[in-house]
């Protein structure tokens, strides 16, 4: 079985990205608990990030993950086939990426808000 193609790589790293930057988020939420400061605002946020590894990047990842799996089946049996659907896979992340990007610099913006109810919260 040959490596994963780029498309599929770049998937998982936007994936992985993305988990890594609600873990963050979920931190600060926490911090925000225990400092008697989080709110309806904040379980909000943690919500949205939340949502975009479980709901919003699934939903938007779905055919390149179906390709994926063709993929693995055709490197198997079908190499010429294979190729075909690496150049799906990047036409799809072509598309989906830009949306992918948006999902992951809201992620920042949640992770900067709370960072900053943190702080604004141990000063109190």
């Amino acid at each position: 079985m040959a490596d994963l193609p780029q498309p599929i790589q770049r998937l998982d790293e936007l994936f992985q990205a993305a988990t890594i930057a609600h873990e963050y988020v979920a931190d600060r939420h926490r911090e925000l608990v225990e400092l008697d400061a989080d709110d309806e605002s904040s379980r909000r946020l943690l919500a949205e990030s939340a949502a975009v590894i479980l709901e919003q990047m699934p939903r938007l990842t779905a055919r390149m993950r179906r390709l994926g799996r063709e993929w693995g089946e055709h490197d198997l049996l079908d190499p010429q086939r294979a190729e075909q659907t690496v150049a799906q896979l990047a036409a799809t992340l072509a598309q989906i990426e830009p949306e992918l990007s948006d999902l992951r610099g809201r992620q920042r913006e949640i992770a900067a808000e709370l960072t900053d109810r943190v702080r604004s919260a141990r000063k109190t």
